[in-house]
């Protein structure tokens, strides 16, 4: 299968597994390849899909075997993923100066923040970058590209809203990513790529978009995906708000049972979580949770914010504004009684998620025992 990859110079194909590109004569590469990997000259660039379950002793001699497989020449630089290769994602721009091609394929199953403590986790998740730009470059503007690119694949991550699968905290990468870029000009070389240059500004828009495109191409994740969803990503679910919401429990005549209140609690779960609104302040919970924790709420330290100190109140406002949008006056009492025992995993959630989720629990149940006495 061959990919129209919109720049001269290089032929990009997929052989049995493996996305290829060819280039009419070598040229000078930066990278963190497994195979050839560092600053080099070659003449072909190679990705490789491997199992999710791969774990080899010697990984560059398996992208050799590929390699000699596919009748490729020994200055072949190559890369390992386990995403698809068809799920490429492949942008394209072309200025009167410059084009560049950027070639993504990402593989989020464990999406990590730069400093996390991952030393311990064999797991592995892999975003693969390659640049390909027809204009010569010094090694330092090579260098920049790769800063630039990486700049641009956090960027992507943050407005994707992805998670640390280690910190919970947003992810800025994966945790074994390899970027390389090629550079296959012969014409003066540029020096500069940083974000304030035109090769940059390409750089920077061409990685952002492919990253995006390869992800949801990869595990179908949307910026636009549910509030159920994005709650789940932090270890917040649906299960835990019933078992929250049954501690304080009290059954009626029309709501005698566990059971039944569990269903329902379920069913009116799901129900307010599809509302904009209640998903837009929830939303606002979790940013302002984030912020508080890293200490970037005005006047607010970081320990005096963990501490949930009794000057914030912000955090009781959105929960009011949570209760009584779903459940009116009875959601704003039930919020109050939710708030002063903070049941099950609510009392483990930070001064605004613990306000947030409880006034949506109480407001359900609410909602549910209103409704109920209607009937």
């Amino acid at each position: 299968m061959r990919l129209d990859l919109k720049i001269d110079r290089a032929e990009c194909e997929v052989q049995k597994g493996t996305l290829v590109i060819k280039f009419d004569k070598p040229v000078k590469i930066l990278s963190s390849a497994v195979l050839n990997g560092g600053l080099c000259k070659a003449r072909v660039i190679i990705n490789h899909h491997v199992p999710k379950s791969f774990n080899h002793r010697n990984p560059p001699k398996i992208l050799r075997d590929v390699a000699d497989d596919l009748n490729l020449p020994d200055d072949t630089v190559g890369l390992m993923t386990a995403v698809e290769i068809q799920n490429v994602a492949i942008k394209t721009e072309k200025t009167k100066n410059m084009t560049v091609c950027t070639l993504v394929t990402a593989g989020l199953s464990y999406p990590a923040t730069a400093g996390d403590e991952t030393t311990e986790s064999t797991k592995k998740g892999t975003i693969n970058i390659i640049l390909l730009i027809d204009r010569s470059l010094t090694e330092g503007c090579m260098v920049n590209c790769i800063q630039t690119a990486v700049e641009a694949k956090t960027v992507a991550l943050r407005e994707l809203d992805i998670r640390s699968r280690f910190s919970n905290s947003t992810a800025s990468g994966s945790t074994s990513d390899a970027i390389m870029v090629a550079s296959m000009g012969v014409d003066e070389s540029i020096k500069y790529a940083g974000t304030g240059t035109e090769i940059g500004i390409i750089i920077g828009k061409t990685v952002k978009e492919a990253t995006k495109e390869a992800i949801r191409k990869h595990d179908g994740t949307k910026p636009e995906r549910s509030i159920i969803d994005r709650l789940r990503e932090r270890g917040i679910r649906i299960d835990d708000m019933i078992d929250a919401g049954l501690e304080l429990f009290i059954p009626s005549h029309k709501i005698e049972s566990r059971e039944k209140a569990s269903k329902l609690l379920r069913k009116g779960l799901i129900r307010a979580l599809s509302d904009i609104n209640i998903s837009s302040l929830i939303l606002a919970a979790l940013r302002l949770q984030e912020e508080g924790e890293v200490g970037s709420i005005p006047n607010m330290p970081k320990e005096d914010f963990l501490e949930d100190p009794i000057s914030l109140i912000a955090d009781e406002s959105i929960g009011m504004a949570i209760a009584n949008y779903i459940a009116g006056t009875w959601g704003f009492y039930n919020f109050l009684y939710f708030e002063r025992k903070k049941p099950g995993m609510i009392k483990k959630l930070g001064p605004f998620l613990d306000d947030a989720i409880g006034a949506l629990v109480a407001g359900t149940l609410s909602n549910i025992y209103t409704r109920s006495r209607e009937k």
